[in-house]
């Protein structure tokens, strides 16, 4: 059933990449600035954020060979350049009524949107259904494009600043083409389709997807590559400027880390252009101090930091029905918002389906052990993790946003504020549950 236990917001001990650095300067220089900042360096590649205000911002890539530390040493001297930083890297939680015909949306396979009231009796998609004009953006490592429960209304690939579009197709070679399976399974969980009587249902029942790729291609050797900080902030300036109504970050890395400015600045702009992010808070609780705090982009200022809660059960082939309590997963760092159902498995040998998310896959991962191939049609897979949890949340909010109008109609801090309000306390401090556990039908039911 595809790969089991992977941990999706995979939080290596990011390190910094020293050979790209993210310039803040003075709106006035904006004309000189090819010239006064990126030739003092011999910058190769270059990408322009625009002035913000009285403040522009620009990302350099340089030679191969250069001396980082001088290079922003010559930047810090130039009256133009008001800070400089190296990028860094980020690393990939009596049985209803089911209202939708997709096969696989029942109380076993997708118990989660059970206990987040999203499916069955009474449920979110009682009051909407979203909207196809809403658009979640799943910045991550891509989508599977050959998935036909998935609709794609944008696609695009940055990575090292690189930048390449396709037109969404039915296509293995598009530009955000997954070789990993984790994006695939994030968006799927955010926007599968509903009620299409194919596979799996995506918690925005008939939102749509923006798929971008800023992780390398997984590789027969590794699937654990990491993205860059610079490509992470490109994907979401575009995802703004392509109308995305949420965007969702299933990604991050430890605070020991360090925020970084470039990722951070990006997050704001979002904020302020009154598109809501969503984040995997992170996934090292009880193995260091990163796990007693958010994860980066997380623990920014404005964003939903999604952390994972799990079922206490231990029936096996059980439904939703036979859950008796929650806590907060193992894994799930402190300092969340809220919690979303992430799942919390004993092992690869755990066949509890209530202990996993589930979900879909790529056919065309590149890792050995990741592949997955269509099974009645459908290429599943188990998976752990806050960014499980994350695009449940993401997916509500599109829900959210329909009910109220479509995209733009409430404001990032509103939406945060009706989601915390109306969560379901499970019985843990508040740092280890934020406001509680997700509840999609009183979130989007709230006036």
């Amino acid at each position: 059933m595809g790969s089991m236990n992977r941990s999706a917001a995979r939080n290596a001990a990011a390190a910094i990449n020293p050979n790209r650095l993210y310039v803040t300067y003075r709106a006035s220089a904006a004309a000189r600035a090819p010239q006064s900042i990126d030739k003092s360096i011999g910058a190769t590649r270059v990408v322009d954020f625009g002035v913000q205000g009285a403040v522009g911002s620009r990302l350099l890539n340089l030679a191969p060979g250069t001396n980082s530390a001088a290079a922003m040493a010559t930047l810090g001297r130039n009256p133009d350049v008001l800070a400089v930083s190296p990028t860094h890297y980020r690393s990939i939680s009596a049985n209803p009524v089911d209202v939708v015909n997709d096969p696989l949306s029942d109380p076993v396979d997708q118990w989660y949107l059970y206990i987040t009231k999203t499916n069955g009796t009474g449920g979110a998609w009682a009051t909407t259904h979203g909207m196809p004009t809403i658009a979640v953006a799943i910045i991550d490592t891509g989508v599977d494009l050959t998935n036909s429960d998935l609709t794609v209304d944008y696609e695009e690939s940055v990575v090292n600043g690189v930048t390449s579009t396709t037109t969404p197709s039915p296509s293995a070679t598009g530009a955000a083409q997954d070789t990993n399976g984790h994006g695939t399974n994030v968006a799927g969980l955010a926007v599968a389709i509903a009620n299409n009587e194919s596979g799996f249902a995506g918690a925005g029942y008939s939102t749509h997807l923006q798929a971008y790729r800023i992780f390398p291609q997984a590789t027969a050797q590794s699937d654990c590559q990491e993205a860059d900080t610079g490509d992470e902030a490109q994907a979401i300036h575009d995802a703004v400027a392509h109308g995305a109504a949420v965007i969702n970050l299933s990604l991050g890395s430890g605070a020991s880390s360090s925020s970084d400015p470039a990722e951070q600045a990006a997050v704001e702009f979002a904020i302020t252009s009154n598109v809501p992010v969503v984040a995997a808070n992170g996934n090292e609780f009880g193995q260091d101090s990163d796990g007693d705090q958010s994860d980066f982009p997380a623990a920014y200022p404005g964003v939903v930091a999604v952390g994972a809660s799990a079922v206490t059960d231990d029936n096996v082939g059980a439904s939703y029905s036979a859950i008796t309590g929650e806590t907060a997963a193992s894994y799930s760092n402190s300092g969340p918002t809220l919690l979303a159902p992430g799942g919390d498995s004993t092992g690869q040998s755990d066949n509890d389906l209530l202990h996993w998310v589930e979900g879909y896959s790529t056919t065309t991962a590149n890792f050995a052990s990741d592949q997955c191939s269509d099974s009645g049609g459908v290429c599943r897979t188990l998976f752990n993790g806050t960014s499980q949890a994350t695009p449940q949340v993401s997916g509500t909010i599109a829900l959210i946003l329909a009910k109220h109008g479509g995209a733009g109609s409430l404001t990032p801090a509103a939406i945060s504020a009706i989601l915390t309000s109306t969560a379901d306390s499970i019985g843990l401090s508040a740092a280890r549950q934020g406001a509680g556990r997700l509840d999609a039908a009183a979130a989007v039911a709230h006036p």
